[in-house]
């Protein structure tokens, strides 16, 4: 308990206000620490475990004596293991949860409600003197005391499998935490290291205590009197001495994993996080030089041809001329563009706004949305994700392009893209939806594979959309497509959510 209250105290220090994932882990940890307290204390007051509790709990005699005389009915310890018990279940589950999910807070109730509802069931339903009064009602007008003890056996067996699954939910809870986890070195190690120290807490309470709650009372109505089961100890006995000193040492582990955690997300909350991570800069910058210098090129190819249908009219070759030189110009930028990005042989992620990202780029894409009704829908949040800026803003620049080429047959005041921005949970994602030609069904599968395209190839060569999918996957995220030939298209880019900022 001491080093669980230090450290509370170096959460308090370090952070204006807990987190609700890490109050119910404490929560989780005190209440193990009963458990354990009102076992050894209910068995120091049963003589039938007087030899055993040294070899089981390295309780020596002197200990075992001050126990026995402890001012503490066995009524008492029973009710603080029953609510110990259903506490540690109820905070176990509730601290996955609270870790693994951003609720909204009626959600939070909800569930919070709904978790602890069965919990509180089993500490009404085996408590003694609930079922001293439920002995006394039934017996003898209604039943038979086998009865009772037949449908309380009935009873436990779905508790023990309701319990049962809380701690496997629990640990589940964390794995999947874990696997849907941006793969960043320093927050997978803080949140494997809670999922080992979580686990084994859970493991080592279910070894001890697995059976609880249960009736711990024999009720004789005849006789008007109680007597009180021993509690049935199982397993190696090296295993319960290690028991608390285990418990103490896997929570403070997991209580500065967290504390770690909620480091790591204080930096990237406050842009000072940057990490690096390889990608074959060579293949992925050389392509993305192709891509862009077969565009311009097939560009200049088709205003020359059309230079050539107007070579007789002097003011419009001149016309044609300065079009041909800008778009020169435009190839000489991307290539110093390109040529300095070959210099970087690692992904730069960073905390970045997908909201401003976004807001920013459209800006800069105005010339070419000039005859496109864009609708741009951002989060009410500014969600925050881990990417590269310029290699993420070019996968997004080369999806909304294809959307502006897909409405090439639509009519001008018609032409329309929804760019929306929504959190869900622990993702974002991004749709980018055109009202253009669509996608047929047969190539929607292909669509992301190199040098596939629908298009001839005078006007593309199927590198865009397989750049955009190598981009979006080294960065951690997803990318979809959902078609129908004649009604469109939408992508979504779907990235992991590491803060939301209101």
């Amino acid at each position: 308990m001491s080093i669980l209250f230090v450290g509370i105290a170096i959460i308090s220090f370090t952070q204006r206000k807990y987190s609700k994932a890490t109050l119910f882990l404490l929560f989780m940890g005190l209440s193990y620490l009963i458990v354990i307290s009102s076992i050894i204390i209910y068995l120091s007051k049963d003589a039938y475990y007087y030899n055993s509790l040294y070899q089981y709990f390295g309780i020596v005699r002197s200990l075992q004596n001050q126990l026995m005389f402890l001012p503490i009915s066995r009524y008492t310890l029973i009710r603080m293991l029953n609510i110990s018990s259903m506490a540690f279940l109820y905070f176990g589950l509730t601290s996955a949860i609270f870790f693994t999910f951003r609720l909204k807070p009626v959600w939070e109730r909800r569930i919070l409600f709904l978790v602890a509802l069965p919990t509180a069931l089993q500490v009404v339903i085996y408590d003694p003197s609930f079922y001293k009064w439920l002995y006394y009602q039934l017996y003898p007008e209604l039943t038979s005391p086998q009865s009772i003890k037949t449908a309380y056996n009935i009873i436990h067996i779905f508790t023990l499998t309701c319990n049962s699954s809380y701690i496997a939910a629990g640990i589940g809870l964390f794995i999947y935490t874990f696997l849907h986890t941006p793969k960043v070195r320093q927050i997978r190690s803080s949140i494997l290291m809670i999922i080992i120290c979580y686990a084994s807490v859970q493991v080592t309470y279910y070894y001890i205590n697995f059976w609880a709650p249960d009736i711990l009372v024999i009720v004789s109505k005849a006789a008007d009197f109680i007597r009180f089961k021993p509690i049935n100890l199982s397993g190696n006995p090296f295993m319960y001495t290690l028991l608390p000193d285990i418990a103490i040492l896997c929570l403070t582990i997991s209580l500065y994993g967290i504390y770690k955690y909620a480091r790591i997300q204080k930096s990237i909350k406050n842009h000072e996080m940057v990490i690096s991570r390889n990608i074959d800069s060579a293949a992925l910058t050389t392509r993305v030089f192709s891509h862009y210098m077969k565009n311009e090129l097939l560009a200049i190819l088709a205003q020359t041809e059309f230079l050539e249908q107007l070579c007789e009219e002097s003011p419009n070759v001149v016309e044609e001329i300065k079009v041909i030189e800008q778009r020169c110009k435009r190839i000489y930028e991307r290539l110093d563009e390109v040529h300095h990005n070959t210099l970087k042989n690692k992904l730069e992620l960073k905390p970045i706004c997908l909201n401003k990202l976004t807001e920013n780029l459209l800006n800069e894409m105005l010339p070419q949305l000039k005859n496109v009704n864009v609708n741009f829908m951002p989060s009410p949040v500014e969600p925050m994700i881990l990417a590269d800026p310029y290699y993420f803003s070019q996968a997004v620049e080369n999806i909304v392009s294809n959307a502006i080429d897909a409405l090439d047959r639509v009519p001008e005041k018609e032409r329309r893209i929804d760019i929306s921005i929504t959190i869900r949970n622990k993702w974002v994602e991004m749709s980018i939806t055109d009202n253009g030609s669509g996608i047929a069904d047969e190539n929607l599968e292909h669509i992301f594979q190199p040098f596939f395209s629908t298009k001839p190839t005078s006007k593309s060569w199927g590198m865009g959309l397989s750049l955009c999918h190598n981009i979006i996957t080294s960065q951690d995220g997803k990318l979809t497509v959902t078609s129908r030939e004649g009604e469109g298209a939408s992508f979504h880019i779907v990235m992991p959510l590491i803060d939301a900022n209101i």
